[in-house]
Protein backbone atom coordinates (compact mmCIF):
# COMPACT_ATOMS: atom_id res chain seq x y z
CA UNK A 1 0.00 0.00 0.00
CA UNK A 2 1.23 3.50 -0.84
CA UNK A 3 1.52 5.42 2.43
CA UNK A 4 -0.09 8.66 1.29
CA UNK A 5 -3.13 6.79 -0.05
CA UNK A 6 -3.45 4.86 3.19
CA UNK A 7 -3.46 8.15 5.11
CA UNK A 8 -6.08 9.58 2.76
CA UNK A 9 -8.36 6.60 3.34
CA UNK A 10 -8.38 7.46 7.03
CA UNK A 11 -8.94 11.16 6.35
CA UNK A 12 -11.81 10.38 3.96
CA UNK A 13 -13.55 8.28 6.62
CA UNK A 14 -13.11 11.00 9.25
CA UNK A 15 -14.60 13.62 6.91
CA UNK A 16 -17.73 11.52 6.42
CA UNK A 17 -18.08 10.75 10.15
CA UNK A 18 -17.60 14.38 11.14
CA UNK A 19 -20.14 15.49 8.51
CA UNK A 20 -22.76 13.15 9.93
CA UNK A 21 -21.88 14.20 13.49
CA UNK A 22 -22.55 17.85 12.60
CA UNK A 23 -25.95 16.83 11.22
CA UNK A 24 -26.71 15.31 14.62
CA UNK A 25 -25.60 18.52 16.35
CA UNK A 26 -28.05 20.54 14.24
CA UNK A 27 -30.86 18.06 14.93
CA UNK A 28 -30.20 18.51 18.66
CA UNK A 29 -30.34 22.32 18.29
CA UNK A 30 -26.94 22.82 19.90
CA UNK A 31 -25.88 26.49 20.04
CA UNK A 32 -24.04 27.63 16.89
CA UNK A 33 -24.39 24.17 15.35
CA UNK A 34 -24.10 23.97 11.58
CA UNK A 35 -23.62 21.20 9.05
CA UNK A 36 -20.04 20.72 7.84
CA UNK A 37 -21.06 20.18 4.22
CA UNK A 38 -17.49 19.73 3.01
CA UNK A 39 -17.40 16.43 4.92
CA UNK A 40 -19.41 14.92 2.06
CA UNK A 41 -16.22 15.17 0.00
CA UNK A 42 -14.90 12.15 1.89
CA UNK A 43 -17.04 9.99 -0.41
CA UNK A 44 -15.58 11.68 -3.49
CA UNK A 45 -12.09 11.01 -2.14
CA UNK A 46 -12.97 7.34 -1.58
CA UNK A 47 -14.04 7.02 -5.23
CA UNK A 48 -10.80 8.57 -6.48
CA UNK A 49 -8.77 6.26 -4.24
CA UNK A 50 -10.75 3.28 -5.53
CA UNK A 51 -10.00 4.15 -9.16
CA UNK A 52 -6.28 4.24 -8.36
CA UNK A 53 -6.16 1.18 -6.11
CA UNK A 54 -8.09 -1.15 -8.44
CA UNK A 55 -5.59 -0.44 -11.22
CA UNK A 56 -2.65 -0.66 -8.80
CA UNK A 57 -3.72 -3.97 -7.25
CA UNK A 58 -4.44 -5.74 -10.54
CA UNK A 59 -1.75 -4.37 -12.84
CA UNK A 60 1.10 -6.74 -12.01
CA UNK A 61 -0.98 -9.92 -12.06
CA UNK A 62 -2.66 -12.02 -14.71
CA UNK A 63 -6.24 -10.84 -14.82
CA UNK A 64 -9.40 -12.89 -14.59
CA UNK A 65 -12.65 -10.92 -14.53
CA UNK A 66 -14.41 -13.67 -12.55
CA UNK A 67 -11.67 -13.88 -9.92
CA UNK A 68 -11.49 -10.09 -9.72
CA UNK A 69 -15.23 -9.71 -9.11
CA UNK A 70 -15.19 -12.59 -6.65
CA UNK A 71 -12.37 -10.96 -4.68
CA UNK A 72 -14.22 -7.62 -4.57
CA UNK A 73 -17.43 -9.30 -3.41
CA UNK A 74 -15.57 -11.16 -0.66
CA UNK A 75 -13.87 -7.93 0.38
CA UNK A 76 -16.94 -5.69 0.44
CA UNK A 77 -20.11 -7.72 0.95
CA UNK A 78 -19.54 -9.77 4.16
CA UNK A 79 -19.10 -6.77 6.47
CA UNK A 80 -21.79 -4.84 4.61
CA UNK A 81 -24.24 -7.70 5.08
CA UNK A 82 -23.27 -7.93 8.75
CA UNK A 83 -24.41 -4.35 9.29
CA UNK A 84 -27.37 -4.70 6.93
CA UNK A 85 -28.66 -7.65 8.96
CA UNK A 86 -28.12 -5.64 12.13
CA UNK A 87 -30.06 -2.73 10.61
CA UNK A 88 -32.80 -5.11 9.47
CA UNK A 89 -33.23 -6.39 13.03
CA UNK A 90 -33.56 -2.81 14.25
CA UNK A 91 -35.93 -1.99 11.40
CA UNK A 92 -38.21 -4.91 12.32
CA UNK A 93 -38.20 -4.09 16.03
CA UNK A 94 -38.06 -0.27 15.92
CA UNK A 95 -38.64 0.90 12.34
CA UNK A 96 -38.59 4.60 13.27
CA UNK A 97 -34.90 4.35 14.19
CA UNK A 98 -33.85 3.39 10.65
CA UNK A 99 -33.70 6.31 8.21
CA UNK A 100 -35.49 8.49 10.74
CA UNK A 101 -35.08 11.54 8.48
CA UNK A 102 -37.76 10.14 6.17
CA UNK A 103 -38.06 8.28 2.89
CA UNK A 104 -38.87 4.67 2.07
CA UNK A 105 -36.46 1.97 3.25
CA UNK A 106 -35.97 -0.89 0.80
CA UNK A 107 -34.87 -4.29 2.09
CA UNK A 108 -34.16 -6.46 -0.97
CA UNK A 109 -32.30 -3.72 -2.82
CA UNK A 110 -30.32 -3.01 0.34
CA UNK A 111 -28.79 -6.47 0.41
CA UNK A 112 -27.90 -6.54 -3.28
CA UNK A 113 -26.98 -2.86 -3.65
CA UNK A 114 -29.42 -2.39 -6.53
CA UNK A 115 -29.71 1.22 -7.75
CA UNK A 116 -32.66 3.03 -6.17
CA UNK A 117 -33.91 6.46 -5.22
CA UNK A 118 -35.08 5.01 -1.91
CA UNK A 119 -32.91 4.38 1.12
CA UNK A 120 -30.92 1.29 2.05
CA UNK A 121 -31.06 -0.23 5.52
CA UNK A 122 -27.48 0.99 5.91
CA UNK A 123 -28.04 4.36 4.33
CA UNK A 124 -24.47 5.09 3.24
CA UNK A 125 -24.42 1.77 1.37
CA UNK A 126 -25.43 3.74 -1.73
CA UNK A 127 -21.75 4.45 -2.35
CA UNK A 128 -21.06 0.73 -2.62
CA UNK A 129 -23.51 0.57 -5.55
CA UNK A 130 -21.20 2.91 -7.45
CA UNK A 131 -18.15 0.93 -6.34
CA UNK A 132 -19.54 -2.30 -7.76
CA UNK A 133 -20.67 -0.58 -10.94
CA UNK A 134 -17.10 0.61 -11.40
CA UNK A 135 -15.83 -2.93 -10.76
CA UNK A 136 -18.13 -4.31 -13.48
CA UNK A 137 -17.04 -1.64 -15.96
CA UNK A 138 -13.41 -2.37 -15.12
CA UNK A 139 -13.89 -6.14 -15.50
CA UNK A 140 -15.75 -5.80 -18.81
CA UNK A 141 -13.18 -3.38 -20.19
CA UNK A 142 -10.38 -5.76 -19.16
CA UNK A 143 -12.04 -8.58 -21.09
CA UNK A 144 -12.35 -6.48 -24.24
CA UNK A 145 -9.05 -4.60 -24.11
CA UNK A 146 -5.56 -5.54 -22.98
CA UNK A 147 -4.65 -2.18 -21.42
CA UNK A 148 -6.86 -1.95 -18.35
CA UNK A 149 -5.25 1.29 -17.22
CA UNK A 150 -7.05 3.29 -19.95
CA UNK A 151 -10.44 2.42 -18.47
CA UNK A 152 -10.75 6.13 -17.65
CA UNK A 153 -11.83 6.69 -21.28
CA UNK A 154 -15.18 4.81 -21.11
CA UNK A 155 -15.76 6.23 -17.61
CA UNK A 156 -15.45 9.77 -18.94
CA UNK A 157 -17.60 8.89 -21.99
CA UNK A 158 -20.40 7.44 -19.84
CA UNK A 159 -20.36 10.47 -17.55
CA UNK A 160 -20.44 12.81 -20.55
CA UNK A 161 -23.46 10.99 -21.99
CA UNK A 162 -25.18 11.20 -18.62
CA UNK A 163 -24.56 14.93 -18.48
CA UNK A 164 -25.90 15.47 -22.02
CA UNK A 165 -28.99 13.30 -21.68
CA UNK A 166 -29.58 13.71 -17.90
CA UNK A 167 -29.40 9.97 -17.15
CA UNK A 168 -28.80 8.89 -13.54
CA UNK A 169 -26.60 6.20 -11.98
CA UNK A 170 -25.31 4.24 -14.99
CA UNK A 171 -24.09 7.48 -16.56
CA UNK A 172 -23.54 9.40 -13.33
CA UNK A 173 -20.88 12.06 -12.81
CA UNK A 174 -19.43 9.96 -10.00
CA UNK A 175 -17.77 7.87 -12.72
CA UNK A 176 -15.50 10.87 -13.34
CA UNK A 177 -14.00 10.45 -9.87
CA UNK A 178 -13.03 6.85 -10.55
CA UNK A 179 -11.54 8.12 -13.81
CA UNK A 180 -9.51 10.70 -11.86
CA UNK A 181 -7.96 7.93 -9.80
CA UNK A 182 -7.15 5.91 -12.92
CA UNK A 183 -5.50 8.92 -14.57
CA UNK A 184 -3.37 9.47 -11.46
CA UNK A 185 -2.41 5.81 -11.55
CA UNK A 186 -1.12 6.11 -15.11
CA UNK A 187 1.35 8.80 -14.06
CA UNK A 188 2.37 6.61 -11.12
CA UNK A 189 2.58 3.43 -13.22
CA UNK A 190 4.94 4.74 -15.87
CA UNK A 191 7.16 6.46 -13.30
CA UNK A 192 7.08 9.67 -15.29
CA UNK A 193 9.40 12.46 -14.15
CA UNK A 194 8.19 14.50 -11.19
CA UNK A 195 7.44 17.42 -13.48
CA UNK A 196 4.45 15.47 -14.85
CA UNK A 197 3.00 15.29 -11.34
CA UNK A 198 3.46 19.04 -11.15
CA UNK A 199 1.78 19.43 -14.56
CA UNK A 200 -1.24 17.44 -13.42
CA UNK A 201 -1.47 19.34 -10.12
CA UNK A 202 -1.27 22.59 -12.11
CA UNK A 203 -4.05 21.48 -14.46
CA UNK A 204 -6.22 20.46 -11.51
CA UNK A 205 -5.52 23.87 -9.95
CA UNK A 206 -6.83 25.55 -13.10
CA UNK A 207 -9.95 23.40 -12.91
CA UNK A 208 -10.40 24.51 -9.29
CA UNK A 209 -10.20 28.14 -10.39
CA UNK A 210 -12.90 27.50 -13.02
CA UNK A 211 -15.11 25.87 -10.38
CA UNK A 212 -14.88 28.87 -8.08
CA UNK A 213 -15.29 31.39 -10.92
CA UNK A 214 -18.34 29.77 -12.50
CA UNK A 215 -19.90 28.34 -9.32
CA UNK A 216 -20.56 24.82 -10.61
CA UNK A 217 -23.63 23.27 -8.98
CA UNK A 218 -22.53 19.67 -9.55
CA UNK A 219 -21.39 18.12 -6.27
CA UNK A 220 -19.11 15.74 -8.14
CA UNK A 221 -17.37 18.56 -10.01
CA UNK A 222 -17.21 20.82 -6.95
CA UNK A 223 -15.91 18.27 -4.43
CA UNK A 224 -14.34 15.79 -6.87
CA UNK A 225 -11.84 18.24 -8.34
CA UNK A 226 -10.85 19.48 -4.88
CA UNK A 227 -10.30 15.93 -3.66
CA UNK A 228 -8.32 15.10 -6.79
CA UNK A 229 -6.07 18.05 -6.06
CA UNK A 230 -5.47 16.72 -2.54
CA UNK A 231 -4.99 13.16 -3.80
CA UNK A 232 -2.51 14.02 -6.55
CA UNK A 233 -0.76 16.53 -4.30
CA UNK A 234 -0.28 13.82 -1.67
CA UNK A 235 1.26 11.46 -4.22
CA UNK A 236 3.58 14.26 -5.32
CA UNK A 237 4.61 15.08 -1.76
CA UNK A 238 5.43 11.43 -1.10
CA UNK A 239 7.77 11.49 -4.09
CA UNK A 240 9.62 14.72 -3.32
CA UNK A 241 9.30 15.46 0.41
CA UNK A 242 11.63 14.12 3.07
CA UNK A 243 10.05 12.31 6.06
CA UNK A 244 9.39 14.55 9.06
CA UNK A 245 10.08 12.66 12.29
CA UNK A 246 7.76 14.88 14.31
CA UNK A 247 4.85 13.63 12.22
CA UNK A 248 5.59 9.91 12.65
CA UNK A 249 2.99 9.52 15.40
CA UNK A 250 0.32 11.17 13.28
CA UNK A 251 1.30 9.03 10.30
CA UNK A 252 0.97 5.82 12.33
CA UNK A 253 -2.46 6.94 13.55
CA UNK A 254 -3.62 7.77 10.01
CA UNK A 255 -2.23 4.46 8.74
CA UNK A 256 -4.28 2.54 11.30
CA UNK A 257 -7.30 4.65 10.41
CA UNK A 258 -6.72 3.70 6.80
CA UNK A 259 -6.82 0.02 7.80
CA UNK A 260 -10.11 0.43 9.65
CA UNK A 261 -11.67 3.00 7.30
CA UNK A 262 -14.19 0.57 5.80
CA UNK A 263 -15.32 -0.64 9.23
CA UNK A 264 -15.56 2.96 10.39
CA UNK A 265 -17.52 3.96 7.30
CA UNK A 266 -20.16 1.26 7.84
CA UNK A 267 -20.29 1.25 11.65
CA UNK A 268 -20.47 4.98 12.32
CA UNK A 269 -24.14 5.12 11.31
CA UNK A 270 -24.82 2.95 14.35
CA UNK A 271 -22.24 4.35 16.76
CA UNK A 272 -23.29 7.95 16.13
CA UNK A 273 -26.89 7.16 17.07
CA UNK A 274 -25.91 5.41 20.30
CA UNK A 275 -23.23 7.90 21.37
CA UNK A 276 -25.54 10.80 20.54
CA UNK A 277 -28.30 9.42 22.78
CA UNK A 278 -25.85 8.82 25.65
CA UNK A 279 -24.32 12.29 25.41
CA UNK A 280 -27.66 14.10 25.18
CA UNK A 281 -29.10 12.05 28.05
CA UNK A 282 -26.25 12.67 30.48
CA UNK A 283 -25.07 16.07 29.20
CA UNK A 284 -28.06 17.84 27.57
CA UNK A 285 -26.29 21.23 27.67
CA UNK A 286 -23.04 19.95 26.19
CA UNK A 287 -20.80 22.36 24.27
CA UNK A 288 -20.94 21.90 20.49
CA UNK A 289 -17.16 21.38 20.13
CA UNK A 290 -17.09 18.78 22.91
CA UNK A 291 -20.14 17.06 21.42
CA UNK A 292 -18.55 16.77 17.98
CA UNK A 293 -15.25 15.56 19.44
CA UNK A 294 -16.96 12.85 21.51
CA UNK A 295 -19.13 11.62 18.64
CA UNK A 296 -16.31 11.62 16.10
CA UNK A 297 -13.62 10.10 18.32
CA UNK A 298 -16.07 7.61 19.80
CA UNK A 299 -17.07 6.45 16.32
CA UNK A 300 -13.41 6.11 15.32
CA UNK A 301 -12.74 3.91 18.37
CA UNK A 302 -15.81 1.76 17.65
CA UNK A 303 -14.74 1.48 14.01
CA UNK A 304 -11.30 0.24 15.04
CA UNK A 305 -12.78 -2.43 17.31
CA UNK A 306 -15.16 -3.49 14.52
CA UNK A 307 -12.15 -3.82 12.22
CA UNK A 308 -10.22 -5.98 14.71
CA UNK A 309 -13.03 -8.17 16.02
CA UNK A 310 -15.49 -8.31 13.13
CA UNK A 311 -14.07 -7.32 9.73
CA UNK A 312 -10.81 -9.24 9.94
CA UNK A 313 -12.50 -12.36 11.32
CA UNK A 314 -15.32 -12.28 8.75
CA UNK A 315 -12.86 -11.79 5.90
CA UNK A 316 -10.68 -14.66 7.12
CA UNK A 317 -13.68 -16.96 7.45
CA UNK A 318 -14.98 -16.10 3.97
CA UNK A 319 -11.58 -16.64 2.39
CA UNK A 320 -11.32 -20.09 3.97
CA UNK A 321 -14.91 -20.92 3.01
CA UNK A 322 -14.78 -19.83 -0.63
CA UNK A 323 -11.16 -20.63 -1.44
CA UNK A 324 -11.07 -24.26 -0.31
CA UNK A 325 -10.55 -25.41 -3.87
Amino acid sequence: MINSIQYLRGIAAILVVYYHATIKSVQNNLPDAEVFSFGQAGVDLFFIISGFIICFSTDKHSFSAVKFLKSRILRIIPLYWFFTLLALAVFIALPDLVNSSGGETVVFKSFFLLPTDDKYLVRNGWTLSYEFYFYFIFALFAILFEKRNIVFLPLILLAALGYIFSIDFYFDNYLLEFAMGVISYNIFKYKLPVRYDFYLVFIISLLLCLIYLYDFKSKVIYYGIQMWFIFQGSLLLERVAKPIKLLEGLKRLLYKLGDSSYSLYLSHAFSLVIINKLVMYFFPTVNKEVYLFVLTSGSIIVGHFVYIFVELKINLYCKRLFNKK
